[in-house]
């Protein structure tokens, strides 16, 4: 991640799958006191360690599920407690931050812990939460939800963190594969942009080597386990591009997402490019209207027509000159669809998307569903109650 250019956040506590279930922290002045060796080591060169300036320490993970902490709500409360205490003490420019509920609506980790924090006057730099979910629309609301909560407690500084957010868990594979799952992304991420959230991390980069986790439909990866593209990571690509060359942003009304259509735009600031970034999560085809006026060329300019859905990869389906300082389509965007447009007077263009993964035949069985559901859930109630 380092050498990758990202910065790190870290969450303390163990994964998912290892060691016994039914976790409970013993000790939590010891186990705060490790915690800060931790982030010694990463921070100070502690024990041969390392200097990457980490700022973000999570505490836990999810502890409202029983498959990530057995103990009480009280217990995970000073455990936040001894845990941020120890690392302010060590070093008071650390962003701690809790509780990562798995659930916004769960009042003992959204106001409860809050009462908790305020009444002890313990550090919270953010608060931070998972969400998997039916559509764009309900990751809007709920960041909109833990921003009014904190404001509401006069933790105004208090960053705002999704730290895990994907298309639900129970949703099919083979839709957290493909193009539905691009479009949710880019839904997402645009209706991102008029929320009141500072920060989202995707549940996940790579693939693991689990048959079983795929089948059930539990597996959320945008790569496979060998680094080849899958159709949701295009998503990124194209945000990339609309990013890194055009990163003012072309005033649109609130985008929301709440009936499934976004569009995002943008200008780089030689006012040399200019993408247009739409995408249709759930709506049935759509004829839209995009028209762009004050373009700033006078001389021709390129028009490229990208397209992410089941049979493009990011692929440009049109390129045309534009001769006018006023361009206008009309198109059809399907369902499941996101179409991204460059225009520029430069002779260099976005490279279409790789080709992505093929999606197992067995998981295009649309019978077998309720199937793997069923196992799905069975054992979603297994391991975290």
């Amino acid at each position: 991640m380092i050498n990758a250019g990202s910065n790190v956040f870290y969450r303390l506590g163990e994964s998912a799958g290892v060691g016994e279930p039914g976790r409970i922290v013993e000790d939590a002045t010891k186990w705060a006191q490790v915690c800060k060796h931790i982030a010694m080591h990463y921070n100070d060169g502690w024990n041969n360690g390392f200097h990457y300036n980490i700022k973000y320490w999570e505490v836990w993970n999810e502890p409202d599920l029983d498959g990530f902490w057995m103990g009480t709500t009280q217990e995970y409360y000073e455990l936040y407690h001894i845990t941020a205490d120890t690392l302010k003490t060590y070093d008071p420019t650390l962003k701690i931050g809790g509780p990562c509920t798995s659930s916004v609506y769960n009042q003992e980790y959204t106001s409860g812990f809050l009462d908790y924090i305020t009444q002890h006057n313990i550090p919270l730099d953010f608060f931070s939460w998972h969400m998997y979910a039916n559509t764009p629309y309900d990751l809007f609301e709920a960041s909109q939800l833990i921003r009014n909560l904190l404001d509401s407690y006069d933790l105004h500084t208090c960053e705002n963190l999704n730290t895990e957010w994907n298309i639900n868990i129970l949703t099919p594979q083979r839709d957290k594969d493909n193009a539905k799952n691009a479009a949710f992304t880019i839904n997402t991420i645009t209706a991102f942009q008029d929320a009141d959230i500072d920060h989202a991390f995707r549940y996940r980069g790579p693939q693991d080597k689990n048959l079983l986790l795929r089948l059930i439909g539990f597996d959320l990866s945008l790569f496979t386990h060998d680094g080849i593209y899958k159709t949701p990571a295009l998503a990124y690509l194209a945000l990339n591009y609309l990013h890194k060359d055009t990163p003012i942003r072309l005033k649109t009304p609130e985008m929301n997402a709440e009936n499934g259509l976004t569009y995002l735009a943008g200008v780089s600031e030689d006012q040399t490019n200019v993408t247009i970034l739409i995408s249709n999560f759930e709506v049935s085809d759509t004829t839209f209207n995009l028209e762009l006026s004050n373009l700033p060329w006078e001389e021709p300019y390129n028009i490229v027509h990208y397209i992410i859905d089941n049979t493009h990869h990011l692929e440009i389906t049109q390129q045309t000159i534009g001769d006018s300082t006023t361009f206008q389509t009309q198109d059809t965007i399907k369902k499941s669809t996101a179409h991204m447009f460059r225009l520029t007077d430069q002779s260099v263009i976005p490279s279409e998307g790789p080709e992505t993964a093929r999606i197992p035949w067995i998981l295009q069985i649309k019978l077998l569903d309720p199937i793997f559901t069923l196992l799905g859930v069975l054992i979603v109630l297994l391991l975290f109650g």
